[in-house]
C-alpha cells in the first residue's frame, strides 16, 4: 500500500510526499491530524497556504481563481485576511458502503464531481445532487459563506469607483464556522526574493496548528478561532470552490461519536474553551477588532 502511495509523485509530479510513521496510538485513537497538517506546511514554498481535506475536489480552475483575487487584493491589508473557499458536497444516489463503491462513482463517471461554476450550479440547483458542505448535518460549519447569494454571483462589494473588492464576511452567524481558507504563510517582505521560510530569522504570518487537538473534532475549527482572535478578515473567493467526494465514515470519527467508550469527544470539548482562553490572554489588543457574532442568528 505504501509503495502504491509512494509512487504518486511520479504520476504527479506537483506533489510532495512526506511519510510519518504512526504510532500504535495514533493509528486508532489519536490521529495526529494537526502534526500533519505543521509538517506539511513546514515544507511550504509558496507565499501562500490552503489547508483542505484529502476528500474534497478542486473545481478546475480554483488556482486561477485565487491567483486573480490574491492579485486585486489590497497588499498590506491581504496579510491578515483569510480567503474562504466556498465549499460543496456530491451527494451519491445511494450511500456506498466502502471506499471502492465510493470511488466507483468518479471513476465510472467524471462529471460525477462538477469541475466548473456552471456544473455546480447544474448539479445543486436542477440536479439536486449537490449542495452546501454538512447543511444538514452541521449548518453553522460553512453558513457564513452565505453559499446561496455566492451562487448567484454576489461576488464583490458595491464601490463608487472601478475597483472590484470581495465580500467580506463582517460576522459570523455562528462560532462553529469553519471555513477552508487561503492564508498568506511567508511575509510579504521576504516573498520579493523568495517565498520560502528557508532562514530561521523568517517566521511564518499565520499560526501553527495546535497539535494539542488530535482525531476527529475541533482540529479545524482552533485554526479559524486563532485567525479571528489574531484581528483576521474573512472574504470570499469568487468563482472557484471545493466539492467534497463522498466516502464511507472514517475510523476516526466512529472514535468521535462513540462518546459511551471512548474519550476523545469529552477530552476536545474541554480543551477547545481552555485554548479559546489561551487566545483572548494572548491578543487582548486585537480581539477589539476581530470579526464578532452577528447580532441576530440563524435559529
Amino acid at each position: 500500500e505504501w509503495q502504491h502511495v509512494a509512487d504518486w509523485p511520479t504520476i504527479c509530479p506537483q506533489i510532495t510526499m512526506i511519510p510519518h510513521t504512526a504510532s500504535a496510538n495514533e493509528k486508532h485513537e489519536s490521529y495526529p491530524v494537526n502534526m500533519l497538517r505543521n509538517i506539511a506546511l513546514d515544507a511550504v514554498t509558496t507565499s501562500h497556504v490552503l489547508v483542505v481535506d484529502v476528500d474534497f475536489v478542486p473545481s478546475m480552475d480554483l488556482h486561477e481563481s485565487i491567483q486573480t483575487a490574491l492579485d486585486e487584493s489590497d497588499t498590506a491589508a491581504e496579510e491578515r485576511n483569510a480567503l474562504v473557499i466556498p465549499a460543496f458536497e456530491r451527494i451519491p444516489p445511494e450511500p456506498c458502503v466502502t471506499n471502492e463503491d465510493c470511488a466507483a462513482y468518479l471513476q465510472e463517471n467524471s462529471s460525477f464531481i462538477p469541475h466548473s461554476f456552471d456544473d455546480l450550479k447544474k448539479c445543486i440547483l436542477k440536479d439536486k445532487s449537490c449542495d452546501v458542505f454538512q447543511r444538514t448535518i452541521n449548518w453553522e460549519g460553512h453558513y457564513s459563506t452565505h453559499s446561496d447569494s455566492w451562487l448567484k454571483q454576489d461576488w464583490y462589494k458595491e464601490t463608487d469607483g472601478d475597483q472590484r473588492l470581495l465580500k467580506s464576511i463582517d460576522c459570523f452567524d455562528s462560532l462553529r464556522y469553519e471555513p477552508y481558507v487561503v492564508i498568506r504563510w511567508c511575509p510579504i517582505s521576504d516573498t520579493k526574493s523568495s517565498p520560502s521560510l528557508s532562514s530561521p530569522n523568517i517566521k511564518p504570518v499565520a499560526p501553527y496548528y495546535d497539535e494539542r487537538f488530535h482525531g476527529y473534532g475541533k482540529n479545524k475549527i482552533q485554526m479559524v478561532s486563532h485567525l479571528r482572535y489574531m484581528g483576521y478578515t474573512f472574504s470570499i473567493l469568487p468563482g472557484g470552490f471545493i466539492v467534497h467526494n463522498p466516502h464511507p465514515e472514517s475510523n476516526a470519527k466512529k472514535v468521535w461519536n462513540n462518546v459511551k467508550e471512548k474519550p476523545l469527544h469529552h477530552e476536545m470539548d474541554k480543551l477547545y474553551p481552555h485554548f479559546l482562553g489561551e487566545l483572548v490572554e494572548k491578543y487582548r489588543v486585537t480581539t477589539k477588532r476581530m470579526v464578532g457574532l452577528c447580532k441576530q442568528q440563524k435559529k
